[in-house]
């Protein structure tokens, strides 16, 4: 091969290398091509911001999608992860209305257990009561716009593999003024005993009325 052939070589070389790494670049400004964002974060994921988009419409079109397939015409009472301060937890309620917050001791609750959101793709964990008395875990599928705004869901996942009862995790705040103050007070008394005296609580846990919540 003589010196002008590796040259063209070369260059074609080099060109499709200089192609494939604009079509990442490109789709990394289109689609967010990064590591998964979830929440609630996960240890040594990175994780998304409870009051910043697109999560607020992510969790309440998942969980609208998953309620009209299930339980279609049933009222909804939802409980949210506890990664979650007052100021923003009164998006999700405003967009979730008329469906209600779980109060202790609700039942037939829909529980958002995990978000996750990769580019144009989101998954939303959701356990739910299903026929047979228990509950289960499905999973909403869901595809986003250009630059990873305006998710539909697409389809559910079933997981047939029956999981704990909900555990009321509002903050104490909302608990109290949706449920009374008897049983906000008795929650905060749970959570306490739940979370032994000294040990530093989960980033986003809930603080009781007139505190702040841990950072």
């Amino acid at each position: 091969m003589d010196r002008n052939s590796v040259a063209r070589t070369g260059t074609r070389a080099f060109s499709r290398i200089l192609a494939a790494a604009l079509l990442c670049t490109a789709g990394m400004a289109v689609t967010g091509c990064s590591a998964p964002r979830t929440w609630p974060s996960v240890s040594g994921s990175p994780d998304i911001s409870v009051d910043t988009p697109p999560l607020p419409d992510v969790v309440v079109s998942a969980l609208n999608y998953a309620h009209e397939e299930i339980a279609k015409g049933t009222p909804m009472t939802y409980n949210l992860p506890t990664e979650m301060n007052v100021a923003a937890w009164n998006t999700f309620e405003r967009r979730l209305a008329p469906a209600k917050p779980m109060c202790p001791g609700d039942t037939a609750v829909w529980t958002v257990r995990q978000v996750r959101i990769d580019g144009s793709k989101a998954q939303v964990d959701i356990e739910y009561p299903s026929r047979d008395g228990f509950y289960q875990t499905v999973t909403v599928h869901m595809s986003g716009a250009t630059g990873g705004f305006g998710y539909k869901p697409n389809f559910l996942q079933y997981w047939k593999v029956p999981v704990k009862d909900p555990v009321c995790q509002q903050p104490l705040g909302v608990v109290e003024k949706q449920c009374g103050a008897a049983a906000a007070e008795k929650l905060r008394k749970e959570r306490e005993a739940a979370n032994p005296s000294g040990a530093t609580p989960p980033k986003g846990a809930a603080a009781a009325p007139g505190e702040e919540p841990s950072k």
